[in-house]
């Protein structure tokens, strides 16, 4: 897929709206390809000494839209870093309040404990 010039995109789906066809804006929104960083981008953002890190993260899960390029190079989405950042931000502030209660979520997001 190759992308568009913004300002092309822009008229594009300024054209698009005008012409009553918000069921192709959506289409091209949703085609849009993202920001990328690099792991060493990544590792700078999330405020981690190694681009190893990253990776390391990336095999854990962290990063379901990582992909690679032709070359054979990482690439994050934008979006999926800020939000492993925001993840951290909020652990660090809860953990300097001494908060020990476990994280908000679902119940099965947590494996139920083991049978003794």
């Amino acid at each position: 897929m190759h992308a568009l010039p913004q300002p092309l995109y822009d008229d594009l789906k300024s054209a698009l709206t005008e012409s009553g066809r918000r069921d192709l804006v959506s289409r091209l929104e949703a085609h849009r390809p993202r920001k990328a960083l690099t792991s060493g981008q990544a590792a700078k953002l999330l405020g981690v000494s190694s681009a190893n890190t990253v990776k390391n993260w990336l095999e854990a899960g962290q990063f379901p839209g990582a992909f690679k390029t032709a070359g054979g190079h990482w690439r994050f989405p934008l979006d999926e870093v800020e939000a492993v950042k925001a993840r951290m931000d909020a652990l660090r502030e809860k953990n300097s309040r001494g908060d020990l209660s476990p994280p908000e979520a679902k119940d099965d997001e947590y494996p139920a404990p083991p049978l003794l």
